[in-house]
């Protein structure tokens, strides 16, 4: 029986998403909206990707794939949807925020590390079977959170903080999932 979708596909998906973290906060950092503009763009591209994978695993069901790799990979695509849609709403935000900053000065060094750590728990779940099993929620985000802790203002800074928070945590899941989904042997 076909595989249900390709599993390079599924870690392709995961590496373009942590790169489009990484532009949208280069975008944060440098108050860049021309980049945030390349950023929302580029994730209609990300939508199709992820829509393709999606009829890719309709036509599995239909098949009466193995319901395990079938449920880690849908769960892995509501995933990669997700952090998707949290990478639009920061380019979004630098948008909305143009032609000033969306962050104050202050705080753009701590974006830049959430930006910084979101992107690589997002790596290491696109990493192989080996590397995924190391990802750990409370060891891998406890600077995520001392740096949230510090940025406890209200308004677009709190919600901007919020998506990287969300990002990461979708990430580790991901992870999780793509040990499900994608067999060891067959990870990129």
């Amino acid at each position: 029986m076909r595989n249900l979708v390709d599993p390079a596909d599924l870690v392709r998906l995961t590496q373009l998403t942590a790169a489009a973290m990484e532009r949208a906060t280069v975008a944060v950092e440098e108050a860049d909206v021309a980049l945030a503009d390349d950023v929302v763009a580029g994730s209609v591209r990300l939508d199709r990707s992820r829509g393709d994978l999606a009829r890719q695993l309709s036509t599995a069901l239909v098949a009466r794939a193995p319901a395990v790799p079938v449920l880690a990979t849908i769960h892995a695509l509501t995933e990669l949807e997700r952090m998707s849609g949290l990478v639009l709403h920061v380019a979004r935000a630098v948008q909305r925020a143009y032609p000033q900053p969306v962050v104050p000065r202050e705080s753009t060094p701590d974006f830049v590390e959430l930006g910084r750590i979101a992107v690589w728990l997002a790596e290491l779940a696109a990493g192989n079977g080996r590397v995924r099993s190391l990802i750990s929620v409370e060891d891998d985000l406890a600077d995520l959170r001392r740096i949230l802790a510090r940025l406890q203002e209200h308004g677009e800074i709190a919600v901007l903080s919020r998506c990287y928070e969300r990002f990461a945590g979708h990430a580790v899941r991901l992870g999780r999932l793509l040990d499900s989904a994608v067999p060891r042997n067959q990870a990129a």
